[in-house]
């Protein structure tokens, strides 16, 4: 796959709702998106949210009698690098989004409580694993990559997949893990519906978030969805952003986490779609 302006994931979809000037930075503007991760900037957030998925990741690699919390922790400590410099050990610093040790502390400790959350919930489900994600975490395009399928003509939709289980009857549940508070509505998991049966040849009967935070699942019964009705949803989506012309800031709270609020015009920025001075001496 080399043109992936034409894949669509839920996280791209997501974007061009909350904020077009965004989506635009991010995915179409001839400048700034080849270059867009030189304006990426380290989230503790972020950091932590990644180290929690990594861990998990990585513990379902490890051998049963090594699934418990003395592994997790193992895994968590390998997990815990900074998008920025993948290969850089811990403390993570500034590189990690943390402005002091103590900062960095008080993340990891969290993400060790959020893992203990999960594995509660592991214990009680002790799910039949069907498909987790690749063990090279920091280098994990690969899940996107291969999951990659075509949805209408030339377009695709794409995403990666937390885990995904095998139920009694041999059909699948998709389980997606959150690290944060809000909770989070169905069309991420319709989608993945949509995706996983078009990979895997198998029935989603079920679909869940585990929100680590609290340690709740939501889940939901997808067995009676037509995918059709998803596939229509999605290619409606796709046809608005299309359509699309002018593509304006929506300012939110969520401004101060984005990494393009120095050269957004809403924000002061000056950026007009050119090469100018300023931009070049950001990179």
């Amino acid at each position: 796959m080399n043109d992936y302006s034409k894949v669509y994931s839920h996280s791209k979809l997501d974007l061009f709702k909350k904020c077009k000037k965004q989506f635009h930075f991010n995915y179409l503007d001839p400048v700034i998106a080849p270059i867009k991760k030189q304006f990426c900037k380290p989230r503790d957030y972020k950091t932590k949210g990644s180290a929690v998925h990594g861990a998990i990741t990585l513990f379902y690699y490890l051998p049963k009698r090594k699934r418990n919390f003395e592994g997790l922790k193992q895994c968590l400590k390998e997990a815990w690098f900074s998008e920025l410099d993948i290969y850089r050990q811990a403390p993570l610093g500034l590189l990690g989004g943390f402005r002091d040790i103590e900062h960095e502390r008080e993340a990891y400790g969290d993400a060790l409580r959020q893992l203990q959350n999960f594995l509660e919930i592991e214990e009680k489900m002790k799910p039949a694993l069907f498909y987790n994600p690749v063990k090279t975490i920091r280098q994990s395009f690969e899940d996107y990559e291969r999951m990659i399928q075509p949805i209408h003509k030339k377009l695709f939709i794409s995403g990666k997949f937390d885990r995904i289980d095998e139920l009694k009857n041999g059909n699948l549940r998709i389980v997606d893990f959150k690290t944060g508070k809000s909770k989070t509505g169905i069309e991420q998991l319709e989608l993945y519906k949509l995706l996983a049966e078009m990979n895997f040849g198998r029935k989603v009967d079920e679909v869940s978030y585990h929100y680590l935070n609290d340690g709740k699942i939501k889940s939901y019964d997808v067995a009676n969805v037509d995918i059709k009705d998803i596939k229509n949803k999605i290619l409606d989506k796709i046809d608005v952003i299309q359509k699309n012309k002018v593509f304006n800031t929506t300012r939110t709270r969520l401004c101060d986490h984005c990494d393009f609020q120095e050269i957004c015009p809403a924000h002061g920025g000056s950026y007009d779609g050119e090469i100018g001075e300023k931009v070049i001496q950001m990179l």
